[in-house]
This record gives C-alpha cells, sequence and structure tokens, in this order.
C-alpha cells in the first residue's frame, strides 16, 4: 500500500515565490496520494490573503491569526494525524518531475527512517549548501564555513542516500513515527536552528537523519529574511544562543557569548574604518558596518526579545 503524504508550504509575504512552487507541483506530485495544506504565517502585505485564496485551488489554507515563526507554523501540520509521512516545504522551492514519488522511494528504502532532505541548487543552477555538521564552539568562533566545508570533505555526497548531522530546513520529509517519538519542532526557536536542533533530537531517539544527493530542488532562498537583513541577522544569533544553552550548557553559551561579542565588535571597528577610508562611497562597505553596528547595538542592550523577527514590528 502506498504510503499518505501530507504535503506543508508556508507561506510568509512570499505568495509570488509559492506561485511557481504549486506550479512545478503538478508534475512533481504525479503518481503520489498526498494532501495539500498552505499555512500563511500572518502575512501583513497587503492583497496577500486575496493571492493566496486564488492560489489554493482545492487545497486547505490555514491563515494563523500571529506569525508563529518556522516552527510553531510547521508544527500545525506535524500535529495532523492519519499520514505516514508530512512533507515540509518552504515556499520559495522549484520541485522537479516527479519529486514526491522519488523521495518517498529513498524514504521506503531506509530502515529508521527519521527525517530527509535533498540536494539545493540556487537559481544560476550552481550548487547550495544541503547538509552539514551540528555547530560548535569551535566552528562558531573560528570559521563556521571551514567547518561546513571540512564536514562534507569527510561526508561526500555520491550517488547513494548519506546519513548526516544536520539539514538545511527548506525541504524536509520526516516520518510520522518519529514525529511520536521524538517530538515535533522546538516552537522555542522562532527563525533558523530549528531544523538544526531537530535533527539532533532524532539521532538521539534512534531515527537516521539522510541526505538524498541525486533529488534536487531550486531553492530561491531566503526571500523573506533577506527583506530584512539586521532584523534576520539578530534573530540568527538569537537561535544561535538558544541552540547552545539547549545542547551544550549554559558555560558553552556564556563562551559563544563572549566570543560573538567581541567578534562583532571587530568587524564593526574594521568596517567602520573601512567607511571612512572609502569616504562612505562604497554601498557594500556602509551596508556592512550599519549590520554590525546594529547587532553590537543589540548585544550592548542585552539581547532584547522585542528586536529580530520575532519582534513586534514583524508580527503586525
Amino acid at each position: 500500500m502506498a504510503p499518505k503524504l501530507l504535503l506543508a508550504f508556508l507561506n510568509y509575504n512570499t505568495s509570488d515565490e509559492l506561485r511557481g512552487a504549486l506550479g512545478s507541483l503538478k508534475d512533481a506530485g504525479r503518481g503520489v496520494n498526498y494532501d495539500l495544506l498552505i499555512i500563511d504565517n500572518a502575512s501583513p502585505s497587503p492583497g496577500e490573503r486575496e493571492r493566496l485564496a486564488e492560489l489554493k485551488g482545492g487545497s486547505e489554507l490555514l491563515m494563523l491569526p500571529e506569525n508563529l515563526g518556522f516552527a510553531g507554523a510547521f508544527n500545525k501540520a506535524l500535529s495532523r494525524e492519519g499520514y505516514d509521512y508530512i512533507l515540509l516545504l518552504n515556499s520559495d522551492l522549484i520541485l522537479p518531475a516527479d519529486f514526491l514519488k522519488d523521495l518517498l522511494n529513498e524514504a521506503e528504502k531506509i530502515k529508521s527512517f527519521g527525517l530527509g532532505s535533498v540536494s539545493f541548487t540556487r537559481e544560476d543552477g550552481s550548487p547550495q549548501f544541503s547538509y552539514g555538521p551540528v555547530p560548535t564552539l569551535a566552528s562558531e568562533l573560528i570559521n563556521r564555513s571551514l567547518y561546513q566545508k571540512r564536514y562534507r570533505r569527510s561526508h561526500p555526497a555520491g550517488n547513494e542516500p548519506l546519513e548526516v548531522e544536520s539539514l538545511l530546513g527548506a525541504v524536509m520529509l520526516v516520518s510520522s513515527g518519529a514525529v511520536r517519538k521524538a517530538g515535533p519542532l522546538d516552537d522555542r526557536f522562532f527563525f533558523f536552528f530549528e531544523e538544526t536542533e531537530w535533527c539532533c533530537r532524532m539521532r538521539d531517539n534512534g531515527f537516521k537523519v539522510v541526505h538524498f544527493p541525486n533529488i534536487k530542488a531550486t531553492h530561491l532562498q531566503g526571500r523573506a529574511a533577506n527583506k530584512v537583513p539586521l532584523k534576520a541577522r539578530i534573530e540568527f544569533h538569537r537561535s544561535r544562543k538558544l541552540f547552545f544553552l539547549l545542547r551544550y550548557g549554559a558555560f558553552a553559551l556564556f563562551l559563544l557569548n563572549a566570543g560573538v561579542f567581541l567578534r562583532t565588535f571587530i568587524n564593526l571597528l574594521s568596517y567602520a574604518l573601512a567607511t571612512a577610508f572609502t569616504l562612505g562611497r562604497k554601498e557594500k562597505i556602509r551596508s556592512k558596518a550599519k549590520l554590525y553596528a546594529g547587532l553590537f547595538s543589540w548585544y550592548l542592550r542585552g539581547c532584547p526579545d522585542s528586536e529580530g523577527l520575532r519582534g513586534a514590528a514583524c508580527r503586525k
């Protein structure tokens, strides 16, 4: 008997991107028994509700009264019963033909499958980070990109499914049995690191976290967050702090905070000097200086919860 699938898209002011994702689903979903749920995270853009109503077709549209963040919104799908698998999808994706069938076929072959994702490419066809290591103090205080590259060199993506530590959350296929045992996403994370913490919890409960290198999707990456870069950066730092507290404890969090605060100050000083030397004519340098100034100010003021993507301004 074919597995039953719930497919859930999450939207936040990205109905234009969602239109493309839903358009690709016609061929991507052929031959698969699935229900489609579109979750809107209280998008404030004028006309977004009407655009979503037009796009939903025969699918279910869930309009949340407030922005619950990535984890909180997707947990609405994870609470649904009667499905063998639930597929969580960003709205900024273009899926290839037979995507759902290929993904389910691969997952069904793996004993103790918990959570899986695919290879991502950008619009220009270049590869995008799809899997990597769980962050540590060394990776976050020295060079995150270097540690990710070292991990992928030691865990190369060949032609077969690969067990990994962590996945990019733009596409996540999860077994309903794994959700029942390991739990849903942790909604204390508003955005960033929620999939990393979930991958850790899946593995802690005996489930495999799997990257499928031969299944690909185009990811337009971060359209919503990129519109508010400082808020997104603050939210990244807040979520990383929470992850370290939950995973490594209070002392590790103290060391992370001290190291990141110092590095942020050094980056701010460097870009401020660069802005002065270039007489403010370089937009990229000015933007970086402004970004680090805002982040440094957030740390100086005790990392207030009212700022970042979860702040009141983003909820309205």
